[in-house]
């Protein structure tokens, strides 16, 4: 008899459900992508090349490159606190009305508060006050205002802060208590004795009034701006001053503040705080900073965990961008937190415990737990926040509305570095689904005997860096672990591992565990933290010279070691009496106990063999096969587990070559297969042989007529990976002649641009000298190089429509002709570079004809813009040409500088030079007429907007480097037209250390999106070689081996020290990074 096989509907469910599983399992795996780049992970601080022995190099954020100074202010005309309130980020700041601790108020509206209270001070006192002294924690806006009333007002007297119930020693010298005001509207302690003599009081309201003590002056708050006559501050406008006394400006004393802690007195200058509000700043991607829909909220102060200075570095950060600002203790923030929906929560552990439990707790009995935590944890672990995920709304969102942190966006975790366990990190970025930063605030600063507080974190984690290692041990007895890693230097600080102190030796048993268990640790750089900057408010006293440069070194007591991308990890804090932090067990992402290394993981228990299927016997099995086979499809994700494989923690890269299959290497693979436009394979074809194989190019000083070297005498000197790319060019030229234009396959013949493809000429024509020879002047046109050139040459004569004048359309389309800036740097040096190298007097006169045309018809005759560029011109179906794109665009401008350079050198160096007088005269007149309108709208820093003559568009990195070029090549070819030198210079000095190893631009310059002219967009490969083309033009500007050039130049003093040796930087950064796209096209 037949067997019968029955499957129960329950069993057709689950299967239909475990392949539903599957399926999502597979959508994650492929497209769940990382919120940061691999590359910025790997790199997140610059480390100087030069060190004390006994120490660490000098590290720095990749933000604030060492060459530099260190950010001092969020932007150049705030230096001080009175001008950072008045700008604002937008300027839109000053008049929006938002809760400022108890009050609402605008910034306007604070600083006329301000200056009515230090003019009724003033008055009080008729004029004799030399002291102001706010006593308290600065929980309401009243303290705040007492505090920036001398600055704000520009009144002549010292202000300082005693916080509440401070064992207060000494004043400071020179405090006379008979000129002297306490301010203690904020104040539940009673006046320290140094203080009780003041002469006078100023209290909060008549209740505190009539605690006063007796036989003192005493008035409320609002008494003492009722006396005042005056409500208008002081004029603050910085803008027209200079560099240096910005700088003065910034040395002043804003208030002195004392620290319970050290019973020192330390001194906040104006820069101390606008370093500080630039270093919170900093934290944010420039999109994401605070701004007027913003609340803050932190628990800092009250918590003790927060520097009075940092403090109130942090409210100027909230009171510059139009943030709110709303502070609590921990036990009390919850309650603040319904009311307020703020949207940045700065929190110490005790606050950050207090919303971690109020979320975590209410979802231990939903059913939906672990597959939010397997799946989420997936996520976190992919490198994205899960934010709306499905677990995310089903479970976590309810509960943030619950408890009203559903409008949190970020959350700052401050501390010393040895407080927060990874696996808090994982709790609050998986109920709160929004990036959480973790800090390093150092809570002893001592340099020689003398205290130092920040008045910012010295470091913080990325915010979107989600790495989690697997733990390191410090002890093996209590499992306590190194804490996560608090991030890269702050912008406006830099630090140090100082060897072989005092702190070190006591952590000594904890570094051998560290290094003895950790291969990767090893070779990474251990010891106590110093740092320097200008974010500090120290005790020294005041002193211009001392106070506009960098601090001392200031000694932590804090044991950290740096790993190789440049983030840190505390070992232990100063004082603490044990190294490392201790793991929560409740906090464990995988639910199970941590391992150690004493006690391993227990492997998971292999799952009993199922039972034989019974034919037409229990229905029970295979659905519970089915479901433990669904379960185990879902991504498992361990938090600390050091066995775990699938998703687990990323380890962390070693010197051997098992560990080259990480995500940093796959991203480099891709980065190095990555495809470029024809115009972009042209600029990198240029860039690779001026700054490789200069004796190659058009620009070499040499005899008219004798360019290039004999081909019997070539040897070494071939340019290898300029004919690979220019091998690469001819390989997908498509079948009208264009080179480098099939890149797809799927590109549609006589569409898109029109000469794009001839920038890629040069390189084959040398290539097709090189290696075929020029029989009668003439490239083989039977031959692979020799055809392709010849192929292009006759598609631009042939195929291309031409204007009215004869100017050859930048559009393939038919009948379709736009004139483009652009164009001048793509067909005309082709046309003069083969006329130069076939001796062909016509094609020489074609080129120069093709820039004449185009200048006369792009070239602004008036307006801001005169002696600039337009960018599109269009003669299709029109009467009369009409601008497509009239903007002085300056990456347009650039390239058609850079082509008529292109030119004027081919035009220079052919047989035919003396007979082209009056042409390349004119091609330098129009080139400096370019130049000099150009660089009327020069920034400080050498850069240009990405529209010229319009500075509020984006100073554009990219353009500028490529119109500087042009200044160096100019001056090289005509000693006459060097006065933009300096500019040039100037330009190179701010882009000289902008690249990081991987190609990327940092340092907050900003490249032109090359599809999208009007924003700014990422690195692209023209902006690369357009770095490499400057640095080229720089050397040989300054060795006199430029055509035309009579001679080497001195270089600037600062060029001879270090920026000369700078200046490898980016000849090797730019040129390695193309010179990997070379590899990638072989």
């Amino acid at each position: 008899m037949s067997a019968v096989f029955e499957v129960d509907r329950l069993s057709v469910a689950l299967l239909v459900a475990l392949l539903v599983v599957l399926g999502l399992v597979k959508y994650l795996q492929q497209y769940d992508q990382p919120l940061l780049h691999p590359l910025i992970l790997a790199r997140q601080a610059d480390a100087s090349q030069t060190r004390s022995p006994g120490e660490s190099a000098t590290y720095r954020n990749v933000n604030a490159p060492l060459g530099f100074d260190l950010a001092m202010r969020p932007q150049r005309s705030a230096p001080d606190v009175p001008s950072l309130l008045r700008l604002g980020v937008t300027g839109e700041e000053s008049e929006h009305s938002r809760r400022i601790l108890d009050m609402s108020l605008t910034n306007t509206e604070l600083r006329q508060q301000a200056a009515a209270f230090g003019h009724g001070i003033h008055t009080l006192l008729q004029g004799s006050l030399q002291t102001l002294v706010v006593y308290g924690r600065f929980s309401s806006a009243r303290s705040i205002i007492a505090l920036l009333s001398a600055t704000v007002a520009d009144l002549p007297w010292t202000t300082l802060y005693v916080p509440d119930g401070a064992q207060l020693s000494s004043l400071p010298a020179g405090v006379e208590l008979d000129k002297t005001a306490v301010v203690c509207v904020d104040a539940s302690a009673p006046l320290p004795p140094a203080l009780a003599r003041a002469v006078l009081s100023v209290v909060r309201d008549s209740e505190q009034l009539a605690k006063a003590p007796k036989g003192t002056r005493v008035v409320e708050f609002d008494d003492v701006l009722g006396h005042s006559a005056d409500h208008t501050p002081a004029p603050c406008d910085r803008s027209q001053l200079r560099s240096a006394e910005l700088d003065e400006a910034g040395a002043k004393t804003f208030a002195l503040f004392y620290d319970d802690g050290s019973r020192q007195w330390t001194r906040a200058t104006h820069t101390s705080l606008t370093s500080g509000v630039t270093a919170w700043l900093s934290e944010y991607p420039p999109e994401k900073i605070p701004g007027k829909k913003d609340t803050i909220l932190t628990d800092a102060f009250y918590a003790g965990e927060l520097p009075a200075p940092a403090y109130v570095a942090l409210v100027l950060t909230a009171l510059y961008t139009g943030a709110g600002f709303a502070s609590e203790a921990p036990s009390e923030l919850l309650d603040l937190v319904k009311i307020l929906k703020p949207t940045l929560l700065y929190l110490t552990k005790k606050g950050a415990e207090c919303v971690e439990q109020a979320l975590w707790l209410p979802s231990t009995g939903s059913v939906f737990i672990w597959p939010m935590r397997r799946l989420n944890m997936y996520a976190l672990r992919s490198g994205r926040v899960p934010r709306d995920a499905i677990m995310d709304r089903i479970l976590c969102a309810p509960l943030r509305r619950a408890i009203g942190v559903d409008t949190v966006r970020s959350v700052f975790l401050l501390s010393n570095g040895c407080q927060f366990d990874q696996g808090m990190l994982d709790q609050m970025r998986l109920y709160l689904a929004v990036p959480t930063m973790h800090t390093y605030l150092p809570s002893y600063l001592n340099a020689r005997g003398d205290a130092a507080v920040v008045t910012a974190p010295v470091a913080a984690s990325n915010m979107y860096d989600l790495q989690a290692f697997a733990p390191q041990l410090v002890d093996f007895e209590s499992a306590r672990r190194l804490p996560p890693h608090v991030g890269p230097p702050s912008v406006s600080m830099e630090l140090k591992l100082v060897a072989n102190t005092p702190a070190v030796k006591a952590r000594a048993e904890a570094i051998e565990r560290i290094k003895f268990d950790e291969v990767a640790t090893r070779d990474d750089p251990v010891g106590e933290v110093y740092v320097r900057g200008y974010a500090l408010a120290h005790v020294r006293a005041p002193d211009l010279a001392s106070d506009t440069t960098l601090s001392d070194w200031f000694a932590t007591g804090d044991v950290a070691l740096m790993r190789t991308n440049g983030t840190m990890v505390l070992i232990g804090g100063a004082g603490a009496p044990k190294a490392g932090v201790a793991p929560d067990i409740t906090l464990d992402s995988s639910g199970g106990k941590l391992p150690t290394l004493k006690e391993p993981a227990e492997p998971a228990p292999a799952p009993a063999p199922a039972p034989a299927r019974k034919i037409g016997g229990s229905r029970a099995t295979a659905p519970l096969a089915l479901a433990m086979v669904a379960l185990c499809a879902l991504p498992g994700v361990s938090a600390h587990s050091r066995e775990a494989v699938q998703q687990g923690l990323m380890r962390r890269a070693t010197p051997t070559a098992s560990e080259n299959n990480t995500m940093i290497n796959l991203a480099l693979n891709s980065l190095l297969t990555s495809q470029r436009a024809s115009w972009e394979q042209g600029v990198t074809q240029s860039a690779i042989l001026e700054t490789y194989y200069p004796e190659w190019s058009v620009f070499k000083k040499g005899e008219a007529g004798k360019l290039y070297p004999a081909r019997d005498t070539l040897g070494v000197k071939i340019p290898a990976q300029l004919l690979s790319l220019a091998f690469h060019s001819i390989a997908s030229q498509d079948a009208s002649g264009r080179l480098a234009s099939v890149v797809t396959g799927d590109e549609v013949s006589g569409q898109g641009a029109s000469q794009d493809s001839a920038s890629c000429g040069e390189g084959v024509l040398i290539g097709a000298w090189i290696v075929e020879g020029f029989t009668n002047n003439a490239p083989d046109t039977n031959g692979y190089w020799g055809g392709a050139a010849k192929r292009q040459l006759d598609y631009l004569q042939r195929n291309v429509s031409k204007s009215s004048n004869g100017a050859l359309s930048q559009r393939a389309v038919a009948n379709q002709v736009q004139l483009w800036s652009d164009t001048v740097y793509m067909g005309p040096p082709f046309f003069a570079q083969y006329g130069l190298m076939t001796n062909n007097r016509e094609l020489l006169q074609y080129a120069y004809t093709q820039v004449e045309l185009l200048h006369n018809a792009l070239a602004l005759p008036s307006g801001t813009g005169k002696g600039l560029w337009g960018h599109i011109l269009n003669y299709t179906n029109v009467a009369q040409p009409r601008w497509i794109d009239q903007r002085a665009w300056l990456t347009g401008n650039a390239w058609a500088a850079a082509g008529m350079l292109r030119v004027l050198a081919a035009l220079e160096q052919s047989t035919f030079a003396s007979s082209f007088s009056s042409e390349t005269d004119n091609i330098k007149a129009w080139i400096d007429e370019l130049l000099s309108a150009a660089y009327n709208s020069v920034d400080a820093s050498g850069l240009l907007h990405n529209v010229v003559n319009d500075t509020r568009t984006f100073l554009d990195g990219s353009g500028s480097a490529l119109l500087a070029y042009s200044v160096f090549r100019l001056g090289s070819m005509d000693p006459s037209k060097r006065g933009l030198i300096s500019h040039a210079e100037t330009a190179y000095g701010t882009l000289q250390n902008s690249l990081d190893p991987y190609g990327s631009y940092t340092n907050d310059i900003l490249t032109v999106n090359e599809l999208n002219t009007n924003s700014p967009g990422a690195t692209s490969t023209e902006s690369l070689a357009f770095l490499a083309l400057l640095a080229a033009a720089r050397r040989d500007y300054y060795a006199g081996n430029t055509t035309g050039s009579n001679g080497t130049v001195s270089p600037p003093k600062e060029a001879s020290g270090v920026r000369a040796n700078a200046a490898i930087y980016p000849l090797f950064v730019a040129g390695a990074t193309l010179g990997a796209a070379v590899l990638a096209a072989m």
